[in-house]
């Protein structure tokens, strides 16, 4: 009888969402199944276009400079214009990059591909967590977090498999295997344009007290104004840049060590991919529901050394066989707990800011941790090369449990501030 009752009280949670949230849903599950596609290769896919480890990095780093300076401008513009047009472009530049990606003759071909994905990609995340934050009221937005979650985890769970299944009938871990991968992103990234240009409402609105000059310091106070929500503004961002921030160090570098240190071919590592979608699937709206009732904190506190056993698994993983095997789908399985941890941090972000100012404040915390974003691919390559490849993955561990968690203890609970208590502490800091 549990099971049924909560899949009837899912579907009724999502039925009374409005149309722009169920849109989102769809989206992110398309966006998922994109996604899934081919994030277990990108890194091999770059070393087989003659890519070395710090090359690689310079890659990453590259595309989150690029990320960080379009978060504060679409932040601006989804307050002051129009969200629709700003996610359309998001979307046109993600087709853009894949077509890129299946273009490649060589590693610094993959220079613009990168740039303009992860362009589209900061545009597309501010987008989408400004229509979650207005949309969903405090009391639901967890919940509604973790049912966006599961939707995009239900595809990423096969998609990871097909993608291994295309891989290996096209000749394995070869760029003949790999590049067909790009080319099927970029139509599902235009079927994506398609849906939200014909559906997509727009209706979010943000400041309606913008003037008519629109010069440099009017904008410029326009984003100082979201400081004076209170201190808790200055904490959250910084633990918003910290949560990616040892991830960012690491990730990339993962799927290539799997491969060349832990024996994984293209089928593990559709698996471990597969593995690592299990637990948003399964685990977001329960865990969702229960940061709803008791708080955000806690469950942040009690997630955070899954992902650490993870990267543990991962390093002491047998070089080959059945062990390997095991070490690496359990890296998959509990580094999924790491996305909920994301979402969780997500709904503390939209709690404490007015929602007219939401577009600015997203793109002021993207913006934050695009920078921190920069030197992290290119210190795990450094890391890579000079110290050796597993300390990449133990250095993650490391900044987080000595910068992050800390200031999480910090940052107040979120949860029960009431919907008006935003703009009532905005007046009483002015």
């Amino acid at each position: 009888m549990v099971l049924p009752e909560f899949s009837q009280r899912t579907i009724n949670f999502a039925k009374r969402q409005t149309h722009d949230f169920k849109l989102m849903l769809g989206r992110r599950a398309l966006h998922g199944l994109a996604s899934g596609l081919t994030v277990q290769y990108n890194s091999i896919y770059a070393t087989l276009l003659g890519a070395d480890p710090v090359q690689l990095g310079s890659l990453q780093s590259v595309g989150n400079a690029i990320g960080a300076v379009a978060a504060l401008p679409a932040g601006w513009f989804i307050d002051y214009y129009s969200l629709k047009k700003v996610l359309l472009l998001s979307v046109a530049m993600l087709a853009a990059s894949r077509l890129s990606y299946f273009a490649a003759l060589h590693w610094t071909w993959l220079y613009v591909g990168i740039i303009l994905y992860y362009l589209g990609l900061r545009l597309t995340c501010t987008s989408c967590t400004v229509v979650c934050a207005a949309e969903l009221e405090n009391k639901e937005r967890a919940t509604g977090r973790g049912l966006c979650r599961t939707l995009s985890s239900t595809v990423a769970i096969v998609t990871p498999i097909l993608a291994a299944g295309l891989v290996s009938w096209s000749g394995g871990l070869n760029l003949p295997g790999l590049r067909p991968l790009y080319a099927i992103q970029m139509l599902i990234f235009v079927g994506i344009f398609v849906l939200l240009l014909t559906r997509l409402s727009g209706s979010y609105t943000g400041d309606p007290s913008h003037a008519q000059s629109v010069d440099g310091r009017h904008i410029l106070s326009s984003f100082s104004q979201v400081f004076e929500n209170g201190p808790d503004v200055v904490r959250l961002l910084l633990v918003m840049g910290l949560m990616e921030l040892p991830w960012t160090v690491a990730g990339p570098f993962m799927p290539l060590y799997a491969h060349q240190f832990k024996g994984a071919d293209e089928l593990m590592l559709g698996g471990i991919s597969t593995a690592s979608a299990i637990v948003p699937l399964l685990a977001s709206i329960p865990l969702g529901r229960l940061a709803d009732r008791h708080g955000r904190k806690k469950l942040l506190f009690a997630i955070a050394p899954l992902a650490y056993a993870a990267n543990l698994c991962l390093v002491f993983a047998p070089s080959s066989g059945m062990g390997a095997s095991l070490f690496l789908m359990l890296y998959g399985v509990l580094f999924g707990f790491n996305s909920i941890s994301m979402a969780l941090t997500s709904s503390m972000a939209a709690e404490i800011m007015p929602r007219k100012q939401m577009g600015r404040w997203i793109g002021i915390v993207s913006l934050f941790r695009g920078l921190l974003g920069i030197p992290a691919p290119l210190i795990g390559g450094l890391i890579w090369e000079h110290i050796g490849p597993q300390y990449t993955f133990l250095a993650a561990i490391a900044i987080d449990v000595i910068l992050r968690l800390p200031l999480l203890a910090l940052v107040r609970e979120t949860l029960h501030l009431p919907s008006d208590h935003q703009d009532t502490m905005q007046n009483q800091c002015r």
